[in-house]
């Protein structure tokens, strides 16, 4: 028969309990034994008091070995009620003990475990995104090359192969990503944000008016200190996901000011209980990414991109449909002048 095994929580709670036990007994047994002596030689003196040895007449000697005596029983009552009462304490409070210590080990676990559950969930996902492109192309070689596959055959294969391949390394690249923003930084560099995000928004401009999107820019100066390439990544993963989680004739505002990335898409609706999750790892929103696809790792990249510079990365649904993202960096000095003139604009 298994015998059953104690979580971290209980054994905890548990050598809480046995401590404050041993060192309560090892405190009640010193005080229960510095008491009774102390109260034996009290009652001796005070039966030497009540009849002095050169007042003491032959005849009362009986007397004052009942006095002795009733002394000696009146302290050992005295004690024995001590000890009693002193072990029902001991009993009472080590319960208590143990069960503060219970809440106390759930208090400080509850983080630690819900790390380890996040970090299991990460590794099953990501086996499973990694495992999903090379049962593709294994399926893909099997099928389209068996036999004698004619060009329009090899040409498919050819097509899916590199798809494929496109998809694994992007997700290979988000997955080092993560990792490296997770790490935190290992330098930091002055530079403009409000640069930063007009260079991501005139990248992404082809592609938001292949898809009938438009973006608005409107930046202030905004001095920072950090890593630029990684608030790069930060901010073209905000405007991908604005665009490719859109529909044609939608829009998407950017707006920089100091120290704050403001992104709102219009698009699907989304569900105030679903945001939270959309920054976990592999967690996809509702709608077709229609931006060569997506690992789900582009919310979770930008919150870990912001920690490490110590800001924030929050998310609220937009009245209507799409989404607001709102990533606050801690602003710092720059050793180039400030301020500069505005950038605003519309693209395309």
């Amino acid at each position: 028969m298994r015998r059953p095994v104690l979580t971290a929580r209980a054994r905890i709670a548990v050598a809480f309990g046995a401590v404050f036990a041993v060192l309560g007994t090892g405190l009640l047994v010193t005080v229960n034994v510095l008491s009774r002596v102390g109260t034996q030689e009290r009652a001796t003196r005070i039966a030497r008091t009540v009849v002095p040895a050169e007042a003491r007449p032959p005849y009362e000697t009986v007397t004052v070995t009942t006095l002795h005596r009733l002394s000696g029983d009146v302290s050992a009552a005295a004690s024995h009620e001590l000890i009693t009462w002193s072990a029902v304490a001991l009993l009472v409070t080590a319960l208590l003990a143990l069960g503060v210590g219970w809440w106390t080990a759930g208090l400080f676990l509850r983080p630690v475990q819900g790390a380890f559950d996040s970090q299991r969930r990460f590794i099953a996902n990501a086996s499973h995104e990694l495992r999903t492109p090379l049962a593709t192309q294994r399926a893909a070689i099997q099928i389209g090359l068996e036999g004698h596959p004619s060009p329009e055959d090899l040409a498919r294969t050819k097509a899916t192969l590199l798809q494929t391949n496109r998809h694994s390394e992007r997700l290979i690249d988000g997955l080092l990503l993560l990792a490296r923003s997770e790490r935190g930084l290992d330098s930091r560099e002055p530079f403009d944000l409000a640069e930063v995000v007009d260079a991501e928004v005139h990248s992404l401009a082809a592609s938001a008016r292949r898809e009938g999107v438009r973006i608005r820019l409107d930046a202030a100066a905004s001095p920072l200190t950090g890593n630029r390439l990684l608030l790069a990544q930060l901010t073209g993963n905000l405007l991908r996901n604005a665009v490719g989680y859109n529909h044609p004739g939608g829009s998407v505002d950017v707006r920089v000011r100091s120290g704050r990335l403001t992104v709102v898409n219009t698009g699907p609706v989304v569900p105030a209980a679903d945001v939270g999750t959309l920054f976990e790892p592999f967690r996809r929103g509702a709608g077709r990414e229609r931006l060569g696809g997506g690992a789900g790792l582009g919310l979770s990249i930008v919150r870990s991109i912001a920690r490490a510079h110590g800001g924030t990365a929050k998310a609220a649904p937009r009245p209507g449909g799409g989404l607001r993202v709102v990533v606050e960096l801690p602003t710092g000095r720059s050793r180039r002048p400030w301020p500069r003139p505005a950038i605003r604009g519309t693209r395309p």
